[in-house]
């Protein structure tokens, strides 16, 4: 069995734990048990208040959700938003490709012999361009044939190009 001891209190105070005790649980220790219990398990004294106790919990379980919030309205900001705008155009599209398609097939027959035309006329271009290429590096290369390196004793060392001076007017004309 378990050993008992005395405690000397007040009448009052007896009276009142006696009738706290009947509501709680069959026998004195059992009560005073479960008192402790509470008071050690929630790290409290029994000056401390409970209601600001409560208060701050209240207050850090707020700013948690807080935080939370704004959490979900970053990802909203971020993510969400950006992706439906994505998908609203993707599908605005949709809708709006139909039309586009059935005025694609009325234009397919006149559309071929313009992009003939146009692809005639960006082909001659290129061919164009690329023989003015063609003799410009030619003409380039006769340019570097004719020049000879001229080491000079009284002063700096130059190149000098030996070709007649009609033959240098005809290269600066395919230049200009």
């Amino acid at each position: 069995m378990d050993d008992f001891n005395a405690i000397r209190l007040k009448k009052k105070t007896i009276d009142k734990f006696k009738k706290y005790s009947k509501k709680i649980s069959p026998s004195y220790s059992e009560t005073l048990d479960f008192m402790i219990a509470f008071f050690e398990d929630n790290d409290l004294t029994p000056y401390d208040v409970l209601n600001e106790n409560m208060t701050s919990v209240t207050n850090r379980i707020n700013k948690r959700i807080d935080a939370v919030i704004a959490i979900f309205r970053n990802v909203e900001q971020t993510q969400l938003k950006p992706t439906r705008k994505l998908l609203e155009s993707l599908f605005a599209n949709e809708k709006e490709k139909i039309p586009l398609l059935v005025e694609r097939k009325l234009l397919k027959v006149s559309g071929k012999k313009i992009k003939r035309k146009e692809l005639d006329f960006y082909r001659e271009n290129y061919e164009k361009s690329n023989k003015k290429y063609q003799d410009l590096k030619q003409s380039f290369k006769t340019l570097l044939k004719h020049t000879s390196f001229v080491n000079n004793t009284f002063g700096s060392n130059y190149y000098r190009i030996n070709i007649d001076q009609k033959a240098f007017e005809e290269i600066t004309s395919k230049l200009s």
